[in-house]
């Protein structure tokens, strides 16, 4: 699961901490007019994916290295982070120089720095990482990882006691450090009273640009100790440099979602064909059928069957419901319900116990009270309906006028039952135990157990068991 810090505990406390992330480059590879790190990485931005992880590691503070489309990145950054402006570019050694007089300021005695695409990391790695022990003679900790093919990165080269000796690049490694399959992911954690002493001295490399695993190099001259710490795989270091790599990263994310939630308990009858995002919690129990989308803050209760082919976005579900074929955004379910085929819940919509919404019904910015059936092709917006109300195919309660641009309320109370093609011309109030005919155009209240029919609506009688004011039974005719 990418980012989720559940179970992980407290991040280690080894000193203030604060992290700077790079995300300044110009991504020319994506071939977009969007910065790189704004495009989604299992639906959130790749940067935000970033900024989470690095939250979850304990650094007080945040310091954001921005470049290409600066503005447009920070204008999706929390307001909590702090950023700069590389320009011009001259490599990664050099954006740290540009971020270190506000990192300065924090006063921090450790400093964490993470590319702005790598969100692959696992936090309980980062967490390892961030647990090392620096000090002036220890001063850098490095995160690597061992990959299969190693070609066009550097090396990391080690001491026969398993201490980092030194960085190689792949240019000016000899035959047997080109063998060595240890690459430096691009994240470490530096000492910052040694980091801020010696920043200036990265040497200008044949490019014109500065470097930062040439700190390697002169914390190693210095006859300094190097620390490093692995990922649990190559995965966690894969960065995002064109649209290929990040449908790649896409994958990997939702596969590592799909995996935990199998473990748990659930069940996910084709993983290959379904979404899942890391923020979503689905309890033991739940079955996933194929085709299901499942994103944002979405919770779904045990003994639930989700699917085929529906899509949930910020919706809860309640234990024992069903769900097939059908759109829930921003909506809450009860338990014990049944959504679709081909229904759609919008933002508001809060559908108590044991509730039955049919195919083609939709509903927006309302309540809909336990035991209420609503079979076919019908709609309620802006409206508190009861419970044990029928809903007749082809209701519309009609909240939206087109003069006044203005939304209009409809409640009808419980054990109503509103014929079918009702149209509700809100706002209109159905009384208890009241009746539509089929047809009806209601513009005005109807009060309880009374009977109302015809176009606009009318009395026509009492509903038969609902006693009239004077305690007799209504017409039966």
């Amino acid at each position: 699961m990418v980012n989720t810090l559940a179970e992980l505990g407290e991040p280690p406390s080894t000193g203030t901490l604060v992290a700077v992330v790079l995300a300044a480059g110009q991504g020319t590879r994506m071939r977009s007019r969007h910065p790189k790190v704004l495009h989604p990485l299992v639906g959130k931005p790749l940067i935000q994916r970033v900024l989470d992880l690095i939250e979850g590691a304990g650094a007080s503070h945040v310091v954001v290295v921005l470049g290409h489309q600066a503005d447009q990145v920070r204008k999706r950054l929390p307001e909590s982070i702090d950023t700069v402006v590389q320009e011009p570019q001259l490599g990664t050694g050099h954006a740290l120089q540009v971020a270190a007089q506000c990192l300065k300021t924090f006063g921090a005695e450790r400093l964490l720095v993470h590319y702005g695409d790598e969100a692959l990391v696992r936090p309980e790695t980062l967490h390892r990482l961030v647990a090392t022990e620096l000090s002036p003679g220890a001063p850098i900790a490095l995160l690597n990882a061992r990959v299969r093919d190693p070609h066009g990165y550097g090396r990391v080269v080690r001491l026969a006691d398993g201490r980092v000796d030194r960085m190689v690049e792949e240019v000016d490694a000899t035959p047997d450090q080109r063998a060595i399959d240890e690459i430096w992911s691009g994240t470490m954690l530096v000492h910052t009273g040694w980091l801020w002493a010696n920043l200036d001295s990265l040497p200008l490399s044949p490019k014109g640009e500065y470097y930062l695993p040439d700190l390697v190099n002169i914390a190693r001259a210095q006859g300094l100790t190097v620390r490093a710490t692995l990922t649990q795989d190559e995965e966690e270091v894969l960065g995002v440099n064109d649209r290929l790599q990040l449908a790649e990263a896409n994958a990997v994310a939702r596969r590592r979602k799909l995996e935990e939630l199998l473990r748990s308990g659930v069940s996910i009858v084709d993983p290959a064909t379904t979404y899942i995002e890391p923020e979503v919690v689905v309890e033991p129990e739940a079955v996933i059928q194929p085709g299901c989308h499942l994103r944002g803050r979405t919770r779904v209760a045990r003994d639930c069957e989700i699917g085929p082919n529906t899509y949930l976005l910020d919706t809860e579900v309640g234990a024992g419901s069903r769900v097939w074929f059908s759109v829930l955004e921003g909506a809450s379910v009860g338990e014990r319900v049944s959504i679709g085929p081909f229904s759609h819940l919008r933002p508001g919509a809060i559908i108590e116990d044991e509730v039955d919404l049919g195919n083609y019904a939709e509903v927006k910015a309302s309540r809909i009270g336990s035991g209420t059936q609503m079979h076919h092709f019908s709609y309620v917006g802006d409206a508190h309906i009861g419970r044990r109300v029928n809903i007749g195919a082809g209701t519309v309660t009609v909240n939206f006028s087109s003069e006044t641009r203005d939304k209009s309320p409809t409640r009808i109370d419980d054990d109503a039952s509103i014929g079918s093609d009702t149209m509700l011309v809100a706002p209109v109030h159905v009384g208890t135990g009241a009746m539509t005919g089929a047809g009806a155009v209601v513009t005005h209240d109807v009060p309880a157990g009374e009977v109302w029919v015809g176009a606009p609506a009318r009395a026509l009688r009492r509903r038969r068991g609902y006693p009239a004011e004077g305690g007799e039974n209504g017409s039966t005719a």
